[in-house]
């Protein structure tokens, strides 16, 4: 039995994937995460690496529980352990006795994550400002207003907060 696409060529194919807005926000971000950590290693966060940006970018500037990033990032709290452990290596965070639940633990910058975070926020503005020489001051903030307006219907989780 044919599939409903067994007859469309693989060019078409490729050019109808091109045009979902999940492949283009996946290759959005890979461009802007691997665009700010090379920017950021410029700076002087030699040991920022592409993985970082991840869980630093769901890490609440107070510190989130590993339970709450791991339901953020959608991966297990092994996985972003693990990730946690890398990044502390690198100075970037620290792990923090939960003081509300003694079995748990909290991680949150270092004062090197920071300064990190803030170089990072810096270096994604002036991303955004070349991507509105492209687009126009104007269309870059449509398309942020739009992708708010769908987060703001869809996103159940909502923002970020303690957790």
């Amino acid at each position: 039995m044919d599939s409903p696409d067994s007859k469309v060529t693989d060019a078409e194919f490729r050019a109808r994937r091109e045009k979902i807005l999940l492949r283009q926000l996946v290759r959005l971000f890979r461009l802007m995460n691997d665009e700010t950590v090379a920017r950021m290693q410029a700076r002087g966060f030699e040991r920022m690496q592409p993985s970082y940006p991840r869980l630093l970018g769901n890490l609440d500037t107070e510190g989130t529980r590993i339970s709450g990033l791991a339901r953020r990032m959608g991966i297990t709290r092994q996985a972003v352990a693990q990730l946690v452990k890398e990044i502390e290596a690198a100075g970037f965070v620290e792990r923090r006795a939960d003081p509300e639940d003694g079995r748990g633990v909290i991680v949150a910058f270092t004062p090197k994550g920071r300064q990190g975070l803030a170089t990072a926020v810096e270096v994604m503005a002036e991303i955004e400002a070349e991507y509105a020489g492209v687009l126009g001051q104007s269309g870059l903030d449509e398309l942020k207003g739009h992708l708010k307006t769908i987060l703001d219907r869809f996103d159940r989780q909502g923002g970020f907060g303690m957790d």
